[in-house]
């Protein structure tokens, strides 16, 4: 009886340790194939097999890392190995050791300030040394994001910082602690006409960038800039090429001027003012009745249009000499 138990507590200890030769002979016998990047699916199989045979071998556990030697640290020194290279995100999930491996690159860029690029599934660490300018603009970010108050207030706090400077989606997140900035963005321009450009207005912008040019009262959007489609303004000033009708100024002509507080409305050829409230969708939104204005422009088209019409009611009303109405 003790020798039957034994015998298998023998098997239970030598079972782990064959599957991890064979698993070792079927590998080595792979080298070729991974020289000459084929036979993936089988090379995988075999890896997958190794770390069943080595986790059995060890219950399931796994080797305390030595301090300071964590997931971010091992992705850390993997891309410093090989800076200026773009190494997978598979690469980096193997590296790690763990599955938020994603969740320590963020923390390396955003944290520590290391210039980490990104494009679809690559990753390339452009400087060994971080940038101590992004390091002290994320401890801006997260005193921001400690603070009182609502999502949007902490949002314009932190665009209001950066007046004038890119802010980036990923930031605004972080500061209003969710993934809805977007949204306080949109509220605070078209419900408070803050000017805040973002790919939409400034073609010098990528998707998910955004830039508060003014938070000067005087520089805020007319309210009804907000009844315009977002498409559709998109689309009228990518048409007229991000320049002002009027003055023919775009914002790279403006910033040699010095002007930096250059930013883009739509104008309505054929309507303004309260007489926009009445218009029908189709109408307000039809392309070829809407222009692109600089808000300098079109504050002095409005203060002409209201001028216009209300010498015409005077003229009207007779109370401008030579006029026919009858006073």
């Amino acid at each position: 009886m003790e020798q039957a138990t034994a015998s298998v507590a023998d098997v239970a200890l030598t079972d782990p340790y064959v599957d991890f030769e064979r698993a070792l002979e079927r590998l080595d016998a792979l080298r070729h194939s991974v020289a000459t990047a084929r036979e993936a699916d089988a090379v995988f199989e075999t890896l997958a097999d190794l770390q069943l045979a080595v986790v059995r071998s060890y219950g399931g556990r796994k080797p305390k890392a030595p301090s300071g030697v964590g997931a971010q640290t091992r992705i850390l020194q993997h891309l410093q190995a090989r800076c200026g290279e773009w190494v997978s995100g598979e690469e980096l999930a193997a590296v790690s050791r763990i599955g938020e491996w994603a969740r320590r690159v963020r923390e390396l860029r955003v944290e520590r300030g290391y210039d980490i690029q990104e494009e679809s599934g690559l990753y390339c660490l452009v400087s060994v040394e971080p940038s101590e300018e992004a390091a002290q603009r994320w401890r801006l970010l997260n005193e921001m994001r400690r603070t009182d108050g609502s999502p949007r207030d902490r949002v314009l706090a932190l665009l209001t910082h950066y007046e004038g400077g890119v802010v980036s989606q990923v930031e605004l997140d972080y500061v209003s602690r969710g993934r809805d900035s977007g949204l306080r963005v949109r509220e605070l321009r078209d419900d408070e006409g803050f000017p805040i450009e973002s790919s939409a207005d400034a073609p010098d912008l990528a998707t998910g960038e955004f830039r508060l040019v003014s938070s000067a009262q005087e520089d805020r959007h007319d309210p009804r800039q907000r009844l315009f489609d977002e498409r559709v303004r998109q689309q009228v000033f990518q048409r007229d090429n991000f320049t002002c009708w009027r003055c023919r100024r775009n914002k790279q002509i403006a910033g040699r001027e010095g002007d930096a507080r250059f930013h883009l409305e739509l104008h309505h050829l054929e309507a303004g003012g309260e007489s926009l409230d009445r218009l029908p969708v189709e109408q307000l939104n039809d392309r070829a009745q809407l222009a692109t204005y600089c808000r300098a422009c079109h504050r002095q088209a409005a203060n002409d249009s209201h001028r216009q019409r209300r010498v015409a009611r005077a003229d009207d009303q007779g109370w401008l000499p030579g006029s026919t109405g009858t006073a």
